[in-house]
């Protein structure tokens, strides 16, 4: 028995010492299985990221993209586009009328290259890590993508302006007239005119986010230059004067009358500049004027045109009456019949000007007529809080005598004959005053308007040849 128990001792023993020598290759084989399933779960790994088509399980419009190049998923969702919704419409309504719209005309479509950029971008950012996550993410659970509609927007824009140039509304000024004192007023129209860049922003927000509602395009309210509030109290007659002519000179009655009508109803904003040559137009005969008296280098002589600087010098009077400032006048360089020295205004074509311009604040409007034998200017404005009384004063500071006598030598007559052209006249120096006073008559102050010269007129006579001169 001991001997036996020795013996399976030293069996055993030796049985150990053979397993212990195996234990090395064992582990070198388990350490090379771990170390190949690393190295393929990372190659593995490598591949997955390095892929270039879209990864698995991604939808686009419920079609499935994963394992495509970019190019190949395109096509397949080209392939598979329901375009029935093309024949579908929105509606565009300005005010009083619709505009039907149809998804055709705009290229309309499902914008498939930004959905497979999305779709080919899932997995493909961050580190490699987070990229993995997001992978293994999508493999878990499926991922869909609904693409967001795209349009044309050059055609939308083209639509756009044809709405905007068939539904524009011109603004129409406020129009006031006085007749006799009674004035009549027609109120503005506001325009509108649809704002192009606005309404690509709101028609945009409907398409792209697939809102099927009436689309209300955006308009803007235009103002007309002359509002009725600039004009409604246009009811005070600021000033008035007026001056007669001869009516039996029919051509010089005429060019009066034409030259009322170009400036009557007359109509300047605050702060605008009135200009007589302007106004009057072209001095011809297809502009409305005849041939009459002019003056030219202190002569009369026939000129088209004779008598408007009577209409001139009348509403020279009413602007200075009406406490308008003068920005541009000229008196003639001789006195005149139907105005006092020092109170008239003569114009010549590109010459010679009157200009004022409105200082009130608040529009104002001429009326210019003619009445029998009278020329009538009057100047409406708004009624000041403070009302005063204006006076034209005119005072004689120098008399100028003519020098010697104009000859003409008139071979008709017998020498020594001698015929009157025209008498001798003085001139004369003259100072304009303008006094503003209140109501009560009270002065509250003076200004000098002007200091004029009316140049003297020698005697003009006609005279035969003397004997000498016939021969």
């Amino acid at each position: 028995m001991v001997f036996r128990r020795v013996g399976d001792l030293k069996k055993n023993l030796v049985r150990k010492k053979n397993t212990g020598a195996k234990s090395p290759n064992l582990w070198l084989f388990w350490g090379l299985l771990l170390l190949l399933a690393v190295l393929s779960v990372f190659l593995h790994l490598q591949y997955v990221l390095n892929l270039d088509t879209i990864y698995p399980n991604i939808y686009i419009d419920g079609i499935d993209v994963g394992g495509l190049h970019c190019k190949e998923a395109l096509a397949l969702l080209k392939e598979n586009i329901d375009t029935s919704y093309l024949s579908d419409y929105f509606i565009l309504s300005v005010p009083q009328k619709q505009y039907r719209i149809y998804f055709s005309d705009i290229d309309y479509k499902p914008d498939y290259d930004k959905a497979v950029e999305l779709a080919y971008s899932i997995g493909r950012t961050g580190n490699a890590f987070q990229r993995l996550s997001e992978i293994a993410k999508v493999l878990r659970k499926p991922l869909s993508i609904t693409p967001k509609m795209c349009y044309n927007i050059g055609k939308m824009e083209r639509i756009l302006e044809s709405i905007s140039r068939e539904t524009f509304k011109e603004p129409q000024n406020a129009r006031i007239e006085i007749f006799n004192g009674k004035v009549e007023i027609q109120p503005h129209a506001a325009g509108f005119f649809a704002d192009i860049d606005k309404n690509l922003m709101r028609i945009d927000n409907f398409l792209v986010n697939m809102v099927w509602d009436k689309v209300e395009l955006y308009y803007e309210e235009i103002l007309p230059d002359i509002t009725t509030q600039m004009v409604e109290r246009i009811t005070y007659k600021l000033g008035e004067f007026e001056t007669s002519f001869n009516p039996a000179n029919e051509p010089r009655v005429h060019n009066i009358k034409t030259a009322c009508s170009k400036i009557n109803q007359k109509l300047l904003l605050a702060g605008e500049e009135f200009s007589m040559d302007m106004a009057l137009g072209d001095r011809t005969e297809r502009n409305g004027y005849k041939t009459a008296k002019v003056i030219v280098n202190n002569e009369l002589v026939d000129g088209l045109g004779g008598g408007i600087c009577q209409v001139a010098s009348t509403i020279y009077n009413t602007v200075l009456l009406s406490g308008l400032e003068v920005l541009e006048r000229r008196n003639h360089t001789l006195p005149l019949s139907y105005i006092e020295m020092g109170r008239d205004a003569t114009i010549s074509q590109g010459y010679i000007d009157f200009r004022f311009r409105n200082n009130t604040g608040y529009a104002i409007l001429i009326e210019a007529k003619t009445a029998a034998n009278r020329v009538i200017v009057t100047i409406w404005g708004c009624e000041p809080e403070i009302k005063t009384f204006i006076r034209i004063r005119t005072r004689i500071v120098e008399k100028i005598e003519p020098e010697g006598i104009e000859k003409i030598t008139d071979p008709s007559l017998k020498p020594g004959e001698t015929v009157v052209i025209r008498e001798a006249k003085p001139g004369y120096k003259v100072e304009v005053y303008r006094d503003v006073m209140d109501m009560s008559g009270k002065l509250i102050k003076t200004d000098l308007i002007s200091v004029d010269t009316y140049y003297p007129q020698k005697k003009k006579i006609r005279t035969g040849l003397g004997e000498n001169e016939k021969r």
